[in-house]
């Protein structure tokens, strides 16, 4: 109670600080404001950015607690379009540009897709990131955790009633999904959470972690025998509709016709396309059907694969700084290892950086999932020709350098970022600048024009064009599920298991446009920099500037490198 007095004291004291006078005054209360009430709002999300003054609390999921969530947010978004943007500095003029568009898109959900009525898998993933939150890093002693873990526990056979008095006209691959998933859930909270806590010898914490363990496994039974009701009923629609998709685009501050997204993703398929055919030539001139099968072969075997990742790693290191990719904040690298046990259902291989705002576990890990030890020989061969050097390389630039990592080694380079800043991740410019990194670091030179680099990166990239593809067809209405489906796997080369659950992805997770989108626009952006440059441009700084912008939508990085709006296609 202490620390979260002295927490709600400290935001007080800012927001008073900075509120007394003129319109920078009031947008700086309306951040202080806007932040106070999301991690209020969503204490799991507070525990993920790195607050963790309400770890023991679970988010509200009630249609109650939806209702004041739209009243907050839209009065904070009426202010903050209310404000006088002459009398705030540029860069405050765009941090408001960034937060009303973060508030545009919270709305929309809230409003008008509203997964919370009709996305049972919403509620599975809110549960267990409420858990999983608390034991995949160690910001505080094992027994203090599992404190916050019973509690939160504790309160999911609540949460998980009103979802079901929540839901109606759910989608049939909804229910699918979630039934899926509730599988997984139902393994995490009784098998990975409990190895989680092994080290705790508290006998009553113990006792009461049984306990809560116990009801939050009959809770999500319960919840499993209600989908299962509820499947011969299923008849929603996940399509958003045009309108809709382009009100998405509008929340990451693209106001591109999502037709001319589309056509720009087809054209890139295309030219993709073209060079994967191309490329498996030149890996196998005889049988080029037969070359991604020989990149497959050559793996790593399970007791190498760590050390193999962590040279690639170094490898990449060194190439960034003496081909002057970008400038590195810092020589440190994630430490590489096995995913936790507890997390290997819900990783493959990733990197885990702490939140944003964690001051205690700051140690970024790049996880990368073995192969089973109970799996024959054989089995765990076929599981590891997906961590085939080339791939590896690829997933390694994408997760670490300059990917993902490098976004974090910024974000830690830049301690004077506004909240605003240090909370951003604009999807496009995520995950569009790891996508755009595979290929800008072979095109730089990577590999000496290795084709089998080549190629697992165009593969990597056909995926995500088809990805683009499949979200805005389906979900304007041009394409079925089934057909997204058949594109994944024709069009794209990815297996038929691939290829469904990739489709399916779509139908919730719409936004996935975002990886081709956001490549496309930091390519743009870079060939609009270099004509404006001209024999002045460097590509390293642009990288720089581009990175110390934050996670913020690439119109604004555009507008911050360029001194002007233009057009992100």
């Amino acid at each position: 109670m202490r620390r979260r007095l002295a927490c709600t004291a400290v935001l007080f004291l800012w927001g008073m600080a900075h509120a007394q006078a003129g319109a920078p005054g009031r947008f700086a209360g309306l951040v202080q404001e806007y932040f106070s009430g999301e991690w209020r709002a969503s204490p799991v999300t507070a525990t993920s950015t790195g607050l963790h003054d309400w770890d023991s609390q679970l988010d509200d999921v009630s249609a109650a607690a939806h209702a004041t969530e739209v009243q907050r947010l839209t009065s904070l978004l009426t202010r903050l379009r209310g404000l006088d943007v002459v009398k705030l500095s540029p860069a405050e003029r765009d941090d408001r540009d960034v937060l009303a568009a973060e508030i545009s898109r919270s709305l929309l959900e809230e409003q008008t897709i509203q997964r919370w009525r009709h996305d049972p898998d919403s509620y599975v993933d809110l549960m267990t990131t409420a858990v999983y939150s608390l034991i995949e890093r160690d910001f505080a002693p094992l027994e203090s955790r599992m404190r916050s873990a019973i509690a939160r526990e504790n309160l999911i056979p609540h949460a998980l009633a009103e979802a079901k008095k929540n839901l109606t006209n759910i989608p049939p691959v909804f229910v699918d999904i979630a039934l899926e998933n509730l599988q997984g859930a139902q393994g995490f909270f009784s098998k990975d959470v409990p190895l989680a806590f092994t080290a705790v010898t508290d006998a009553t914490l113990k006792q009461e972690f049984a306990a809560s363990t116990k009801a939050v496994l009959a809770s999500l039974a319960d919840y499993k025998s209600f989908l299962e009701a509820e499947k011969p009923n299923a008849h929603g629609s996940f399509v958003l509709g045009p309108k809709v998709l382009q009100q998405l685009l509008a929340t990451d501050m693209i106001s591109v016709p999502y037709d001319r997204v589309l056509a720009a993703g087809q054209k890139q398929l295309q030219k993709d396309r073209t060079a994967f055919l191309a490329t498996e030539k030149l890996v196998d001139p005889k049988t080029p059907d037969a070359a991604l099968q020989m990149l497959e072969k050559d793996h790593p075997d399970a007791a190498h694969l760590i050390t193999t990742a962590h040279g690639q790693l170094a490898a990449l290191q060194d190439f960034i700084a003496t081909h002057i990719i970008l400038d590195l904040p810092s020589t440190a690298l994630p430490t590489v290892a096995d995913t936790p046990p507890f997390a290997r259902a819900m990783i493959f291989g990733a990197l885990d950086s702490p939140g944003p705002l964690e001051a205690h576990a700051t140690k970024a890990y790049f996880f990368i999932t073995p192969p089973d030890a109970s799996q024959t020989k054989d089995e765990q061969n076929t599981y590891l020709e997906y961590f085939n050097r080339p791939l590896l390389q690829n997933l390694a630039v994408h997760e670490a350098l300059p990917g993902h990592f490098t976004q974090y080694l910024f974000a830690h380079a830049n301690p004077d970022w506004s909240m605003v800043r240090k909370t951003a991740s604009s999807y496009t410019a995520t995950e569009g600048w790891a996508h755009y990194v595979e290929q800008m670091m072979l095109d730089e030179g990577l590999g000496n024009g290795d084709p089998k680099l080549r190629l697992a990166q165009l593969q990597d990239a056909l995926l995500r064009d088809c990805r683009l593809i499949a979200s805005i067809s389906m979900h304007t209405g041009k394409m079925t599920l089934e057909q997204a489906t058949d594109l994944m796997g024709k069009e794209c080369y990815q297996p038929a298991s691939v290829a469904y659950k990739e489709a399916r992805r779509g139908t919730a997770d719409p936004g996935y446009y975002s990886y081709t989108l956001g490549k496309l626009e930091i390519l743009k952006l870079r060939d609009d920099v270099q004509k404006q440059e001209g024999k002045d441009f460097s590509l390293a700084k642009f990288h720089d500037q581009f990175l110390n912008a934050a996670l913020v939508p690439i119109s604004v990085i555009r507008r911050e490198i360029l001194g002007k709006d233009g057009p992100v296609l």
